[in-house]
């Protein structure tokens, strides 16, 4: 038999780990709803963080999930509520089984994965020549995905028309005078067409296209951050099991009585 001191460190453990985790979800709610209404959030007006204004929502909706997952967490754990902890040992194990099937698919699926991500990407492509606002934050990321992995279009530069290179394919030889001139770069709608040719540029001043596609671009970028990527999922997978565990030690131990519900509700 557990000791009622022992009992109630897990308790108050359970339950301090799940404010954190509520708190944290509640930031990230917050700071996806701030970039998405507010249009002179910092995020938005930084033109390197254009990408941004499509992750918002997935910010948005995980730290709604973590508050709602941790909610239960807290409130089972501090007022020892057996049916809050189950729900809440069953949403992590709901979370838990999507991560790993997930994974699983990305792997087992990879070849089919590759062809959707080149549909769309060429769609947006294709939405960029025809100036269809319809995929304008799908442009901007892909703009992004080109400038901080240095690549050209999904295969190459070729899947764009040679008048339609947008600036972000553009590998700069002098990375000052770049920044200087990238304030002078017209904004046409949803597109930053590229007047690389019809600037004034220095004489020593080049401008040339990536040759990677972003598809080779993106594989090295994953092999070369790996490590890190799988730290990270190690570590909410190791997070979501120490919160399984702990609710259903407690919910054993805890006596079944459903007073306790009409007595703090």
């Amino acid at each position: 038999m557990v000791s009622h001191g022992c009992l109630s460190l897990i308790k108050y453990f359970l339950f301090l780990f799940n404010l954190f985790f509520f708190t944290l979800g509640m930031l990230l709610l917050f700071l996806g709803l701030w970039i998405v209404f507010d249009e002179m959030s910092f995020f938005i007006t930084d033109p390197s963080s254009i990408s941004l204004s499509l992750l918002s929502y997935f910010l948005a909706i995980g730290g709604t999930i973590t508050m709602g997952v941790a909610f239960f967490g807290c409130l089972g754990a501090l007022k020892e509520v057996r049916c809050m902890l189950g729900m809440y040992f069953f949403l992590l194990t709901i979370l838990l089984s999507a991560q790993i099937v997930g994974g699983v698919l990305f792997f087992t699926q990879k070849a089919a994965f590759e062809d959707k991500v080149r549909d769309h990407v060429l769609q947006i492509i294709t939405s960029f020549r025809k100036n269809d606002s319809s995929l304008n934050h799908f442009e901007k990321t892909l703009e992004y995905i080109q400038i901080e992995v240095n690549c050209c279009g999904w295969n190459g530069p070729t899947d764009w028309s040679d008048d339609l290179v947008p600036c972000s394919c553009y590998e700069p030889s002098n990375s000052t005078v770049f920044d200087q001139l990238n304030q002078e770069i017209s904004h046409t709608g949803s597109q930053m067409a590229c007047l690389c040719q019809s600037l004034s540029f220095p004489e020593n001043y080049t401008c040339n296209i990536y040759k990677q596609g972003c598809k080779e671009g993106i594989k090295v970028w994953l092999e070369e951050n790996m490590v890190i990527i799988l730290g990270v999922m190690f570590a909410v997978v190791l997070v979501e099991l120490c919160g399984m565990t702990l609710s259903m030690y407690l919910y054993r131990q805890i006596n079944l009585d459903y007073s306790v519900l009409t007595r703090y509700f």
